[in-house]
């Protein structure tokens, strides 16, 4: 780039580009199981396919290089974590209110700092603590739902979610490690390696092939799923891009929105189709999703840039 400026706005425009996609990403994901009827065994199936097709591609293309057995391991071992964690939240996502889910869901960054305290001694600073409470607020003010007598509670599937989020983080701090010896895009195909054989395991049935495949000659599903493929891979480009041309922190601190692109794209798609017709719009609720995706991305940005 010719100048500081212009690089400023690739690497920002990036990551909030990448941020906008996870966002198509999550709300197609909901769209494709409760809006065009595909059940979460038949999306499982399909994503362990598409993760295996990855796996393949960076084989051919990019070979992988000679580094430890250990290193290999490692990054399997991600895999295998995502596949566990996956399900779960797709199980969730398809039950719940996309706008609650994704707070939860992409709070995985919050618990990767509060294992790093606890599980290599690292230390939170004053800001970095607020911003903790912050994010843990937001992600449990999404989580609950106030009756008509005014009690509070916690919907059982979200709990799950819950689960999930744990597994992904450890699996994220495992990562870590696999990227100090193995560029991004190795270390991402490792994780495919890990995920297609669990993910295929669990959903490579007769009745669920025979499903996915009806479902996929469909023109408008196949297009769906086509775009949600298209558009995580495109998100995970975006971010890889911004965070190797940009500031690391600024760039995570943009991509963290991602749950208020949802909860504005969930409220249109809500009013104007019948996509999305679990998500409440009550006035109350919508201030209350709207406040708990607001906690979150403040939260997580305020981690990544302190």
């Amino acid at each position: 780039m010719c100048t500081s400026g212009g690089t400023t706005i690739d690497w920002a425009v990036a990551a909030l580009l990448s941020a906008l996609l996870l966002a198509v990403v999550n709300i197609t994901d909901k769209v494709i199981m409760t809006g065009m009827g595909l059940r979460v065994r038949g999306f499982l199936l399909f994503i362990g396919l598409q993760t295996l097709i990855t796996v393949i591609v960076v084989a051919v293309v990019n070979p992988f290089p000679a580094v430890g057995v250990d290193v290999y391991v490692r990054g399997i071992g991600v895999g295998l974590m995502w596949g566990i964690g996956a399900p779960l939240v797709l199980w969730t996502l398809s039950r719940e209110e996309v706008s609650r889910v994704t707070p939860i869901s992409h709070s995985h960054p919050l618990l990767v700092v509060i294992f790093a305290v606890i599980l290599l001694g690292e230390s939170l600073s004053l800001l970095e603590s607020i911003a903790a409470a912050l994010a843990v607020g937001g992600a449990l003010l999404a989580a609950i739902r106030l009756s008509d007598a005014g009690q509070i509670r916690l919907s059982s599937s979200l709990a799950y979610l819950g689960i999930a989020v744990v597994i992904i983080a450890l699996a994220q701090i495992l990562l870590k490690t696999v990227t100090d010896d193995l560029s991004f895009w190795h270390a991402m195909a490792l994780r495919s390696a890990g995920m297609a054989p669990t993910l295929l395991v669990m959903n490579l049935r007769k009745p669920i092939l025979i499903e996915l495949g009806r479902f996929m000659l469909s023109p408008s599903n196949f297009t769906a799923l086509a775009v949600d493929a298209i558009a995580a891979t495109a998100a995970m480009t975006l971010i890889t891009f911004a965070i190797a041309t940009g500031p690391v922190s600024l760039a995570n601190a943009f991509a963290s929105t991602t749950p208020l692109f949802v909860f504005f794209a969930s409220v249109l798609l809500a009013r104007k189709t019948r996509l999305l017709g679990n998500e409440a719009l009550g006035r109350g609720a919508l201030v209350q999703k709207l406040t708990a995706a607001g906690l979150v991305v403040t939260g997580l940005a305020i981690i990544s840039l302190a």
